[in-house]
């Protein structure tokens, strides 16, 4: 079975880009702590109200047992990202969905496979399910979404857009 356990940033813009699919569609059980949920529900708009609504159904929500943990990792990550990791480790899950730069240097240099919301539509449009990645990352950035250059020019090559 193939469980991912997602970060914040990765399900508002998601839901923002009108493609929290495709979230679901690339592992068989997504999970978020209970963390990440607070602060979706910290900023209520259209956006979180949609992931509430998919925590009321496919993504599951769950508490992380080694709080200590978590209260260990603040030193160096915010709590979504330091329960992001913990239940990741807990649930022995096959990939972590972040995207914050430092959390995902931190989190490489713990051993977690990695994706961040830029690899959601690349996987889509190599799997034949979205005409373009270039038009993905484009609205995303009218979200607001910031991306570095080189990883952009990376991804748009790997899909074939470059």
């Amino acid at each position: 079975m193939n469980t991912w356990v997602t970060d914040t940033g990765p399900l508002i813009f998601l839901t923002k880009l009108g493609r929290l699919d495709l979230l679901q569609r690339g592992a068989d059980e997504v999970y978020a702590p209970q963390a990440v949920l607070n602060e979706v529900r910290a900023r209520p708009d259209e956006a979180s109200e949609a992931i509430v609504e998919a925590a009321q159904s496919w993504l599951s929500v769950q508490d992380v047992g080694d709080q200590r943990m978590a209260s260990f990792l603040l030193a160096s990550l915010d709590r979504g990202e330091a329960e992001v990791l913990v239940l990741a480790k807990e649930l022995d899950a096959d990939r972590v969905v972040m995207d914050d730069l430092d959390a995902r240097r931190f989190a490489r240099r713990a051993g977690f496979d990695l994706v961040g919301t830029l690899g959601l539509p690349l996987a889509a449009r190599l799997r034949g399910e979205i005409p373009s990645v270039q038009q993905e990352i484009e609205h995303l950035r009218t979200l607001g979404f910031r991306a570095a250059s080189p990883l952009v020019e990376a991804i748009l090559r790997e899909a074939g857009e470059m």
